[in-house]
């Protein structure tokens, strides 16, 4: 009798145990880390950043960008009054990639506003705004 006394004692006291170490860990612990909070996310992306990615998709090289959510850009810099002549604004469009992937568009703006595709690279950082996201 005192052996079964002792193991749901024992049992009790593990469970009991358990539940406390539950409670004491720190709230959302145990939660996936969500990517930080961008412009683009609280106020979704601008007509430019939209006009990159559709650009790099319709290039048919970029597979791997399909169905990718724009994460952060630099659209909201690009001011055509500041171009002269030829110049051009280098547009960067950061897309959510799987894991900690990140894919980064790069594009030209002229001061007409036409946007022109250049590139795409995966990387582990978010180019658009370095210091930001």
């Amino acid at each position: 009798m005192n052996v079964m006394r002792t193991m749901a004692v024992g049992v009790g006291a593990s469970l009991w145990l358990a539940s406390v170490g539950a409670m004491a860990q720190e709230p959302g612990a145990s939660q996936p880390q969500h990517a930080k909070e961008t412009r683009v996310l609280e106020e979704g992306a601008p007509k430019i950043a939209k006009q990159c990615l559709s650009l790099a998709l319709d290039s048919g090289e970029n597979r791997d960008i399909q169905g990718k959510s724009i994460y952060d850009t630099n659209a909201w810099d690009y001011t055509a009054d500041d171009l002269e002549g030829d110049d051009t604004f280098e547009l960067l469009v950061d897309l959510l990639g799987p894991g900690n992937t990140k894919y980064n568009l790069t594009c030209q703006v002229d001061a007409d506003g036409q946007v022109t595709f250049e590139s795409v690279e995966a990387s582990s950082t978010v180019k658009s705004n370095p210091g930001g996201a």
